[in-house]
């Protein structure tokens, strides 16, 4: 039996954070301590934007990029090889002769990750592999060019990316799981909803499996901007914080960490 009089906030930092695009997600994310970055946007470049070194310094930042490659005509995706290679990168880095490389897990972005896991989704229902459960997506995308992906496709996907979540999760690292943003308004152009840009149910799903949640909002202008953290939902944003870390701090490794610190 277990006393919550002894729990204590665990040593391991592990977040989703979401935002708009260019809004400085991997910016923040990169000040976390010894990052290794599973890059899926192409958004390594930050590690060398002057006003990133300028703030943290040039920093020595692991990663590797993952896009499927091989394609036909149409932009139709042929294989999986980005969700396969992202799994293979995860146990290179966690074997024993690299674990203690990095302290810190980036995805960069889940948002990408989905797709990912959608395209391997796509081609094995369409492999007749799983008997039963199959799809003629990827089959009808090769003849006119169109993926349109159907419901076991998509929850197929949703399957792959919680697993990859709960890989990462027991990692024992600090993890920093990224994600655009997806604006959601009713017939009237009224904003109703923001939340992370995943598919479907995976929405609930993935947040569900993080203890903190936060929407990152950009304030000022290009002399005075700031990177500020939403902890807590507005009605509006999902967002929240079981640690209790309180809204509006800076989206940076030492704010954060001074927080939790604060919590324990």
């Amino acid at each position: 039996m277990k006393n919550t009089e002894d729990w204590e906030p665990g040593e391991r930092v592990q977040l989703l954070v979401y935002g708009p695009s260019k809004s400085g997600k991997t910016f923040g994310a990169l000040t976390f301590p010894r990052p290794c970055v599973m890059d899926f946007d192409r958004g390594i470049a930050t590690a060398n934007n002057p006003d990133f070194i300028k703030l943290y310094g040039k920093r020595k930042v692991l990663y590797e990029q993952f896009y499927d490659t091989k394609r036909v005509k149409g932009g139709v995706v042929m294989n999986h090889n980005a969700f396969d290679d992202a799994c293979r990168f995860f146990d290179e880095m966690m074997s024993d002769d690299k674990r203690d490389m990095f302290d810190t897990w980036v995805v960069d972005s889940g948002t990408t990750l989905s797709d990912a896991a959608l395209n391997k989704a796509i081609v094995l229902l369409g492999s007749g592999t799983f008997k039963g459960i199959s799809s003629k997506t990827h089959e009808e995308a090769k003849k006119h060019g169109l993926v349109v992906p159907k419901i076991q496709d998509y929850g197929s996907e949703r399957s792959l990316v919680e697993q990859f979540v709960d890989m990462l999760l027991g990692a024992d690292k600090h993890l920093v799981f990224i994600c655009h943003e997806k604006v959601i308004t009713n017939s009237d152009g009224v904003v109703t909803a923001v939340t992370p840009l995943l598919t479907g149910k995976g929405v609930e799903a993935v947040c569900l499996r993080f203890d903190e949640v936060y929407n990152l909002q950009v304030k000022g202008n290009a002399a005075t901007r700031t990177r500020r953290l939403l902890t807590d939902s507005d009605g509006i944003r999902v967002a929240g914080s079981r640690y209790g870390i309180p809204s509006d701090i800076d989206w940076s490794w030492d704010s954060i960490n001074a927080a939790f610190n604060k919590e324990k």
